[in-house]
């Protein structure tokens, strides 16, 4: 599965570990390790917007139910117990 960042509308290379875009970027991809068995689509994909500071916005691209609804449940629970 591909995780693609972007801010105001362009790609972006994530660089300095130590950016909270970086940290975003690599708590999701660690949900991805743990819930990942659950979308078959090789061509699905995870869009991250930083557009806007500190409220990362997720797009799934051609994502399943099963994984859209898993992916929900997580990045939702994480708001909240911040």
């Amino acid at each position: 599965m591909k995780l693609t960042c972007y801010k105001n509308g362009k790609e972006i290379t994530l660089r300095d570990p130590l950016d909270l875009d970086y940290i975003e970027y690599d708590v999701i991809r660690d949900y991805l390790k743990v819930i990942g068995y659950l979308e078959t689509n090789p061509g699905a994909q995870i869009e991250i917007d930083f557009t806007e500071q500190f409220v990362p916005k997720y797009n799934l691209v051609n994502c399943n139910s099963s994984f859209t609804q898993k992916f929900n449940q997580i990045v939702n629970r994480k708001k909240f117990a911040s």
